[in-house]
């Protein structure tokens, strides 16, 4: 009875395996044209070609100068300081993004070693082991273990397959759990408990990097509303009259000098609120 039991809870668990591997078969022909890892497509998850984004956003900044260029009376430097200011927040938005990407990966990880885990102990090997994770985790991890199944699949090393994963993620849980998972298959002997203990003490640097994050979120927000201020000021005293910073080679001078300082302001203060884990 307690064997039938087993073997329904396997059953049940590999569902979504062998569910998606049939949909894969079917939905070959439909599938979209690939997306360069990293590029303004990934990040902001856009159909359209990286060229027809770049325009998009030219076109944003050119929008952008001649709004604060009207709005203060053809003032050239307001429209320069305020265009250069809305490319600096997007970048900004994209480095965000792409950390988003990374931390997402990280938190899956302990998900991601459990169901390498049992999949081993069902009796898969480690390139099916790798091919379930690819269907039945959540992206960003399905798309990363769909590339290290097909180059394991295709005859790399397993150093090799992984090593594309730690380049792409340079942070020390991906480090870890790349270096352990090769050691050990270098070793050899049972992986499942190894796994197991790994999860854990991934789960545990999860959720230190979470209080870690919680910590130094009041700081981040208190840096971000202080280094939008002077811009603020700047339009306050232009609009009342007080334009000698934007019509005065000395102004001119003064505020890029005041924008160098500020940039390496925040610069320093972010260093301080980053932990090296």
């Amino acid at each position: 009875m307690n064997q039938t039991r087993d073997k329904y809870k396997k059953e049940d668990l590999f569902v979504p395996y062998y569910q998606s591997k049939k949909l894969k078969k079917t939905e070959k022909s439909a599938r979209t044209p690939e997306i360069k890892e990293g590029s303004l497509q990934d990040l902001l998850q856009l159909s359209i070609s990286n060229f027809l984004i770049t325009l998009i956003i030219i076109g944003g900044l050119i929008v952008v100068f001649l709004i604060f260029f009207f709005m203060f009376k053809g003032n050239i430097v307001i429209g320069i300081v305020f265009s250069g200011l809305s490319g600096f927040g997007f970048q900004m938005y994209l480095g965000m993004k792409k950390k988003e990407k990374e931390n997402k990966f990280v938190v899956q990880l302990p998900d991601t070693l459990a169901a390498v885990a049992n999949s081993l102990k069902a009796g898969f090997s480690l390139d099916q082991a790798f091919e379930f994770v690819s269907m039945s985790m959540p992206e960003p991890t399905k798309s990363e273990f769909s590339k290290i199944h097909l180059n394991y699949r295709v005859g790399l090393t397993l150093r090799e397959s992984l090593e594309e994963l730690m380049n792409k993620y340079p942070n020390t849980e991906v480090k870890l759990f790349v270096s352990s998972l090769v050691l050990q298959a270098q070793v050899g002997g049972n992986v499942i408990p190894f796994l197991e203990e790994l999860k854990e003490i991934l789960k545990a640097r999860v959720k230190l990097r979470r209080s870690i994050a919680v910590g130094t979120a009041q700081t981040k927000l208190s840096t971000g509303i202080v280094a939008l201020l002077p811009y603020v000021m700047l339009m306050l005293l232009v609009s009342s009259g007080y334009d000698s910073l934007t019509n005065t080679l000395k102004g001119i001078l003064l505020l890029v000098f005041a924008m160098i300082m500020q940039v390496i302001g925040i610069y320093l203060n972010l260093q301080l609120t980053q932990v090296e884990m």
